[in-house]
């Protein structure tokens, strides 16, 4: 009876793993090593005095969100052997298995990278006597293989292949945007239009004088989405506790879940593409302009 409850258990648990996999679309299993202090993008400081009473400047904060171009999501994968060519023999069947897989998906082989990452003695514990000793118990062999991939309609379908093909450990899905120099020129372009036309409208409404100096803060930034997911715990779930029962610890586990937490639009003067329900890759540009009021320094 106990060992068909222990074995229940386990099945409950690769369940949750897969489950989890499936669950990870955006993000990975390293969602559970981020830190939740995040980075945060520059925004306006509302300040436009530099610290010299002669000086001023303007400031504009963008955001875009873009779609991806492709996807490329990392697997990671171990063996244990007898022997270095064992472990890493017994590893390449299930790669072969995947990459089989992965053709008949219309994956192409340029889409696929196996990385080789360690490979390491293992070893066991044994009773000698009074004592434990460490003895040798073979050898383990670890990869990773990152697959691209430009329909998000693949990934469940790449996830399902990589778990008959024993592989479970989902590390990551990184988002791909290819045009960089289009995306820094969208934004600079949107910025400086801001930042004139706040210049135009302090002259005009307050009659001031500003002379432009030069730019004093370009600043450009990317976010992922992979980074932007927060760790959730529904209120009125259980706490945990622990309990003794027949020699045996039982502990409720309090359920909690991540969900995606992109920028939003309140602290920037403009966001370009709207946010959709799908997550995005969002890059910002902080501009400030620094201009001479041509007042003496002194007043």
């Amino acid at each position: 009876m106990k060992k068909a409850s222990l074995l229940s258990l386990s099945f409950l648990f690769f369940l949750f793993f897969v489950n989890l996999s499936v669950f990870a679309q955006e993000s990975g299993n390293r969602i559970y090593g981020y830190n939740q202090q995040k980075h945060q993008p520059a925004i306006n400081s509302g300040s436009l005095n530099t610290g010299d009473k002669k000086f001023y400047s303007t400031e504009a904060s963008v955001l875009i969100n873009m779609k991806p171009d492709a996807f490329v999501v990392v697997f990671g994968i171990q063996q244990e052997g007898a022997t270095p060519a064992d472990s890493n023999g017994k590893l390449n069947v299930r790669l072969g298995q995947f990459n089989t897989a992965l053709s008949a998906l219309g994956v192409k082989p340029d889409d696929i990278f196996v990385d080789f990452i360690t490979q390491n003695k293992i070893y066991d514990y044994k009773a000698q006597g009074n004592d434990v000793v460490e003895v040798p118990a073979g050898f383990e062999t670890k990869k990773t293989i990152a697959v691209r991939y430009k329909s998000r309609d693949l990934f469940e379908k790449i996830v399902a292949e990589a778990a008959r093909a024993q592989i479970f450990d989902l590390i990551k899905v990184d988002y791909i945007v290819s045009d960089f120099d289009l995306v820094r020129a969208r934004l600079f372009e949107e910025a400086a239009r801001i930042i004139k036309a706040k210049e135009a409208k302090y002259t005009s409404t307050f009659n001031t004088k500003l002379a432009p100096i030069g730019l004093a803060i370009e600043k450009y930034d990317a976010f992922y989405p992979g980074e932007r997911y927060e760790k959730y715990q529904a209120f009125e779930t259980g706490s945990g506790y622990t309990s003794y029962k027949e020699g045996t610890s039982v502990q409720q586990r309090k359920a909690f879940t991540f969900y995606y937490n992109p920028l939003t639009g309140e602290n920037f003067d403009k966001m370009i593409n709207p946010l959709g329900i799908e997550p995005l890759v969002q890059f910002t540009l902080y501009l400030r302009m620094d201009y001479d009021s041509g007042l003496p320094k002194d007043r």
